[in-house]
């Protein structure tokens, strides 16, 4: 009997010390696909907080690029309060709104909604304006406010390919492309709203953009994991913001991925809009323009196949302003590729598109004068 209890005595003090053990030090096994960012956010982290803390401590077994050994078990770092980002600026309230999904879906006008309380609910504090333009070029499009999409991010790196044994994402040359974008529209005096912003990017002129998973959605909102929920956040952003911003006469939003198809496949930038918004196939088929006139000016020889259509893509459907959506290639085809790794040809995507919008600014400016 004396012996059994000893026993007993013996086996809680193991348990309680493994018990002790796992809440001090956690540890998880890094699977296909894992990087540092998913490990953290699937383990309750804010990765853009832990993110060093990772690296720090397990540094022995971090490759370079920090990428994870498949099958290495990596120590998980202990939480600590984080302060408050000093970057971030207080707006003024805006309420709330609920868009009802069935009458959200064109672009052109503005579809009655559910004010969920009459009193004015404040948004988190946020960034209001990008302001990465260094310089202010012109003032073609001052009174403009555009709201940029780029594809994917967070949990979703979108369509992905390998270059020289490296993964590339869709995800970072769209935002790469997206931010280019930003500056230009900025450098003509217009005013951007990133609805998909990465605290860490800025731009990069790199042919291999580092896959990451620490995107944000407008105002700093953690990206869904569910796919509908994700693209429906993005809407409703916009939504808030063409509510906060009512007095300005031009709104528009631009979304940029990358497309993926077979690695035989070529295509050129192609460009949807929403069914029903005049306004969104207008400010399409000027991209389509622009871009088929910049390849009969650099390219005279090889033509231009790109497209426009009409497609009820869940973010242009439901956002209020009118849209346009660039597919800029296949990232699976090798030529295709070319357009993005050079960062030469993302500024001139990026530039193309400012003055398709320009274009179109002037062009809406004109209608109603």
């Amino acid at each position: 009997m004396k012996m059994r209890l000893i026993f007993l005595l013996l086996c809680i003090c193991f348990a309680s010390l493994a018990s002790a053990q796992s809440d001090s030090v956690r540890t998880v096994v890094a699977k296909q696909g894992d990087g540092i960012y998913k490990i953290l956010r699937e383990n309750g982290y804010e990765a853009k907080d832990y993110y060093h803390d990772f690296l720090e401590i397990n540094k022995d077994k971090i490759q370079q690029e920090d990428q994870l050994i498949l099958g290495e078990t990596y120590i998980l770092p202990s939480k600590h309060n984080v302060a408050e980002p000093e970057h971030v600026v207080v707006i003024d309230t805006v309420p709330q709104l609920c868009i009802k999904p069935d009458t959200a879906a064109f672009s052109d006008s503005v579809p009655p909604i559910s004010v969920i309380d009459t009193a004015a609910q404040p948004m988190p504090q946020v960034k209001m304006e990008l302001r990465i333009a260094d310089t202010i070029k012109g003032t073609a499009l001052k009174g403009a406010i555009f709201y940029l999409i780029a594809g994917h991010g967070g949990p979703d790196p979108g369509a992905t390919s390998y270059v020289d044994g490296v993964m590339i994402s869709e995800d970072e040359y769209a935002y790469d492309i997206t931010l280019r974008l930003a500056r230009c529209i900025e450098e003509q005096s217009g005013k951007v709203y990133m609805i998909i912003d990465d605290p860490d990017d800025g731009i990069r002129d790199g042919r291999i953009l580092k896959i990451d998973y620490d995107e944000y959605c407008y105002p700093g909102v953690e990206i869904s994991r569910d796919h509908t929920t994700r693209l429906v956040e993005r809407a409703e952003a916009v939504n808030r913001l063409y509510y906060a911003n009512k007095s300005a006469k031009y709104q528009r939003v631009v979304e940029i991925h990358i497309d993926s198809r077979s690695s035989a496949t070529r295509v050129d930038a192609f460009f949807y809009y929403c069914h029903g918004s005049i306004k969104g196939k207008a400010l399409a088929e000027r991209m389509y323009n622009v871009f088929r006139q910049k390849y009969a000016k650099f390219q005279p020889n090889r033509g231009y196949f790109g497209s426009v259509d009409e497609r009820n893509l869940l973010v242009i459907k439901k956002v209020i302003p009118p849209a346009a959506f660039m597919e800029a290639g296949n990232i699976n085809n090798d030529r295709d590729r070319k357009r993005l790794l050079d960062h030469n040809n993302r500024q001139a995507l990026a530039k193309w598109l400012c003055e398709a919008l320009i274009q179109d600014y002037k062009l809406t400016n004109d209608n109603l004068q």
